[in-house]
């Protein structure tokens, strides 16, 4: 093999160096004549020899690619199909393990209901948007200390469109959305605490409140698929329930003492727009009721009001406690 390739190599050089030798004009006219024929069958010769050596390989590795193929086989639909997998796939968005990817909260969004308008009224004249506010502003001083970020949707008795509150919380990466509410019910006698997160409902009382609170919603016929997925489909599903029952169950706890009649009604879903539209497990919190006049005694009390407050920051610390992720301040 060794032979043969520098018999190549030569008369390769060979017809090489006579090309060269005719450009430079060192051959003389009847020298040229004589070994044009001489160069012409060496190279018709050195060419099929070329092709002889090029196709020599080709068609041993087509041969070995055939023989392969057929050795191994080709795997059919059949096969595919019947391949083990660890689990289905995914229809709809479901909960992520948190020890597989580990959180942190470090940003809550604070949402003071309504603002501008008043939202619910007391007979004797006490607004809805002034407690929420106050409750807020106590929580995040109250929260100072605390290894968390708390940022409010308003700070002052302003005007804040819904789609507004959303793209706040949203533009600021918040880890957790509380939105609180003082509520207005039917009978009047009736004082008592509710929360929801965002999902589905037949109840005409819910649905009611909900379309009260969302009658500035900014969406259109346009975002109705979308409101359905978030609706019903969320991946924050499972965090916002268990963010909710957390809230509640630490506001019910801490303000009973106080409050001996006040009612546990429990935790909801609802389609509020604020819990559609943000992308962070999200709750809204009716922290009393603005139709019952005991109630509306008791909200004129700084100390009640402070306990409210307390009630929240304790039941967001014990969500985060329960998270079970390291506690980190800011971004």
């Amino acid at each position: 093999m060794a032979a043969t390739n520098d018999t190549k190599a030569k008369l390769l050089r060979g017809v090489v160096q006579d090309n060269v030798n005719i450009v430079q004009g060192v051959r003389t006219k009847r020298a040229v004549k004589r070994k044009l024929s001489l160069r012409y069958w060496l190279s018709a010769g050195i060419g099929m020899a070329g092709l002889v050596y090029i196709a020599i390989p080709s068609q041993v590795v087509s041969t070995a690619n055939t023989s392969l193929t057929a050795a191994i086989g080709t795997a059919t639909f059949a096969n595919i199909a019947q391949t083990p997998e660890s689990s289905a796939p995914l229809d709809s968005p479901r909960p992520l393990d948190k020890n597989a990817v580990p959180l942190a909260i470090k940003r809550i969004v604070i949402d003071p209901g309504h603002g501008g308008e008043p939202g619910a009224v007391s007979e004797s004249g006490l607004m809805e948007k002034e407690i929420t506010l106050d409750v807020a502003l106590r929580l995040r001083r109250l929260m100072a200390n605390e290894p968390y970020e708390v940022l409010l949707t308003r700070q002052t008795d302003q005007l804040v469109p819904l789609d507004k509150r959303v793209a706040f919380a949203n533009e600021n990466k918040g880890d957790l959305f509380v939105s609180i509410h003082v509520n207005s019910m039917e009978p009047k006698t009736l004082r008592g605490l509710e929360t929801y997160y965002v999902g589905p409902t037949d109840d005409p009382a819910t649905l009611r409140l909900a379309s009260i609170e969302n009658k500035d919603s900014g969406y259109s016929l346009a975002d109705y698929k979308k409101i359905l997925e978030k609706i019903y489909v969320d991946a924050r599903h499972d965090e916002s329930r268990t963010l909710a029952k957390t809230i509640q169950a630490q506001l019910h706890h801490s303000l009973k003492s106080v409050n001996p009649r006040l009612e546990n009604r429990g935790v909801k879903t609802a389609p509020f727009v604020v819990l559609i539209g943000t992308q962070m497990p999200a709750i809204l919190v009716e922290v009393s009721a603005l139709s019952n006049e005991e109630e509306v005694k008791l909200l004129t009390k700084e100390n009640y009001r402070e306990n409210i407050a307390l009630a929240l920051v304790q039941g967001i610390k014990n969500y985060a406690r329960n998270f079970n992720v390291p506690e980190r301040k800011g971004s």
